[in-house]
């Protein structure tokens, strides 16, 4: 019998889950949003195998209630703002969530309501936080003891253009957070704060098979749950860019252009991120057949046996030419997918709010994980040494 699943949220990330997801025929596939043009053309992309609904109030709880309640696993692919409403929603009707929606709140407030309705949510579930984090958790149930954990990630394009050398791949206005909200991560085994852009460097990477560019590296806000779960005295996630980028960022941040803060120009109240915003924003739309790649490189340090031990992972992937989906949609949406299907097959069962580190202790699951993905055309690979 198929499983019925749902989709909240069809942008550039939810169509690439619920297309995947419609090609098994083990899933029958719902797709909300508001844009009945959106899910037209997922239906056209699908030959008609994902069902549309337009009906869903996303400002409303008990609407999207009403919407999951008839299916068995529900993708999460809302934006950040309204992540932790939509959590209650789902929760309430009963259901199991995969999500990408990068919310401000504490997602874990619904643990207890989840474990009492006897449901798993995933949240975080997509690059970085996301796979990193089974990544992660893998190495960490592996090792006696961990020092360190260093995270590096970045959506490019292959032929950087000036001024910015670079081009959206996910919210562009969770993109410019990362270069203002303030940076936590852990030194000395204490958490502390940074300014976000801070620590910048240059970083050469080698992947066999690949040339990747020279890039710089800063620090960013993406450790969320990595902070309490992983037992490391010294944690850090660096997004990365094509060199000279972070001097120009922090210069446009520092004469407040990506303020939300309305200023007073010519007797108008104008926030300065929406002038960035109509400025900047379409000269940094990815090009509908414009190159670009994702790339993530974890290590952790640890100890086994008494001895020092290096995990490297890395994943690499590329703009998909044949079916048009950015690397950076793939990646995302591919983890988030394959945690959704792991869920509905009943692989993992843990009822509760989880962050994806959650199943590194679980090898079979893991393994899978990593093959899922690597079925998906996207590459990983792991390097230990030191042992």
């Amino acid at each position: 019998m198929k499983k019925k699943v749902i989709v909240l949220g069809g942008g550039l990330v939810g169509s690439v889950m619920a297309l995947d997801l419609a090609s098994d025929e083990n899933y029958a596939v719902t797709v909300a949003d508001a844009d009945r043009d959106v899910l037209d053309r997922l239906v056209s992309r699908s030959g008609g195998r994902v069902i549309p609904l337009d009906d869903v109030d996303f400002a409303s709880p008990a609407s999207i209630t009403r919407a999951v309640e008839d299916h068995d696993i529900v993708v999460g692919a809302v934006p950040g703002s309204m992540g932790f409403a939509m959590m209650g929603a789902v929760i309430r009707a009963g259901k199991s969530m995969s999500d990408i929606s990068f919310m401000g709140e504490d997602y874990f407030l619904w643990n207890d309501e989840a474990k009492r309705a006897g449901v798993t949510l995933m949240e975080d579930v997509g690059v970085s936080p996301g796979f990193s984090n089974i990544l992660i958790g893998s190495s960490v149930s592996e090792m006696e003891s961990v020092e360190s954990v260093e995270i590096f990630v970045t959506g490019l394009p292959t032929e950087p253009e000036e001024p910015f050398n670079y081009r959206f791949v996910f919210s562009p206005d969770d993109c410019i957070e990362e270069y203002v909200r303030p940076v936590r991560l852990k030194r000395g085994g204490k958490i502390i704060e940074m300014p976000a852009l801070s620590e910048n460097r240059i970083y050469s990477f080698e992947i066999p098979g690949v040339v990747l560019p020279e890039m710089e590296g800063f620090l960013t806000d993406g450790l969320r749950s990595l902070l309490k779960t992983i037992p490391a005295a010294n944690i850090c996630e660096k997004t990365l860019r094509y060199p000279g980028t972070a001097e120009r960022l922090a210069f446009l941040r520092e004469i407040g252009l990506f303020s939300t803060t309305p200023v007073k120009v010519k007797g108008q109240e104008v926030a300065p991120r929406d002038l960035f915003a109509a400025l900047a924003y379409p000269m940094m739309k990815l090009g509908e057949k414009e190159k670009e790649f994702t790339f993530l490189q974890v290590d952790i340090n640890g100890h086994k046996d008494g001895k020092p031990l290096l995990h490297r992972y890395r994943m690499y992937d590329e703009r998909d030419e044949k079916t048009g989906y950015t690397s950076m949609a793939r990646t995302t949406g591919f983890t988030c997918v394959i945690m959704a299907r792991l869920i509905a097959e009943g692989l993992v069962d843990m009822p509760g709010v989880h962050a994806p580190e959650a199943i590194g202790d679980k090898p079979e699951v893991v393994a899978r994980f990593i093959a899922e993905m690597e079925k998906r055309g996207v590459k990983v690979t792991k390097e230990v040494s030191g042992s």
